[in-house]
């Protein structure tokens, strides 16, 4: 296995990497450092209830499907709850993510979010990362739309009612733990090229039969599967050494100012053994 680690780092150094052309991130614990639905139960006095939860489902200790309509019937949170997630995930961006996607999009990778937190704190989160809104996948939810005030037409005249409570999820792969290859596998419907994928659960890690490459993300919280399974396994708070991986040494040497201040960074945390490399199958 020691091998195939140093093949693959020194492929990185050479001209002919080729890179990726689609880059997937997860979002919670991610892009950024908290899990929406945990934030959500902070709000609700069951943050430790909860949590358990879904540290059992990330760490594949129980499947993710088990857990994630419990979870938000726990809760029943409203719709303005779950919108005050989105402000939660900007103050809490992982260092470098903002500055990663840039410059990923700079040199013309496409970039997507493929994620089982809730579309609408992902989403608009991830258009504020500067994502298309068509590249972002999450899980949408329905409102009991006879939930709080309802009888208040003048909050509801534009259907965006905030007290409205939640009362199930869509039916959408992201809720189970196999579902984001199966998301990634339509995003990539058609296209040609390479794809990589970041995250640190292991509903990311089944996403391998879908992308090239595998990035677990450890850190924020690091998961000792994700560790031990990942193709590549980041070690440190930050994603600069995302651009490394994902761009062509071609591709590297168009950077300049804050972009390629954030590809030396991940170069450096690379040499650092902030990064680790196992086998590449």
């Amino acid at each position: 296995m020691h091998g195939k680690r140093v093949k693959l780092r020194s492929r990185l150094a050479k001209d002919d990497w080729s890179g990726f052309d689609f880059i997937f991130f997860d979002c919670d614990s991610t892009l950024c450092s908290i899990e929406g639905i945990d934030e959500l139960a902070r709000l609700k006095g069951k943050f430790d209830e909860v949590k358990r939860l879904t540290d059992a489902a990330m760490d594949g200790e129980i499947h993710l499907q088990h857990v994630y309509d419990h979870r938000l019937e726990l809760l029943c949170p409203t719709r303005a709850e779950i919108r005050a997630v989105e402000r939660l995930y900007r103050e809490s961006l992982v260092p470098d993510a903002a500055a990663t996607i840039a410059a990923l999009q700079q040199v013309g990778k496409e970039v997507y979010i493929v994620s089982g937190g809730l579309l609408a704190a992902v989403r608009p989160f991830g258009e504020w990362l500067g994502i298309a809104p068509e590249n972002i996948r999450a899980v949408d939810v329905r409102y009991n739309t006879l939930s709080g005030q309802w009888w208040d037409y003048q909050q509801d005249r534009w259907g965006q009612r905030p007290d409205v409570e939640f009362m199930d999820s869509e039916e959408t792969p992201l809720v189970g733990t196999q579902g984001k290859a199966e998301v990634v596998r339509d995003l990539l419907a058609g296209r040609s090229g390479r794809a990589m994928l970041i995250g640190d659960g292991v509903s990311d890690l089944k996403a391998r039969p879908a992308v090239e490459l595998i990035v677990g993300f450890g850190g924020v919280v690091s998961r000792r599967r994700v560790a031990a399974e990942a193709d590549v396994f980041i070690k440190g708070n930050s994603l600069a050494p995302v651009l490394p991986l994902a761009m062509s040494k071609a591709q590297q040497t168009t950077l300049s100012g804050p972009a390629r201040a954030s590809l030396d960074k991940g170069l450096d945390m690379i040499k650092a053994r902030q990064v680790v490399f196992r086998n590449e199958g």
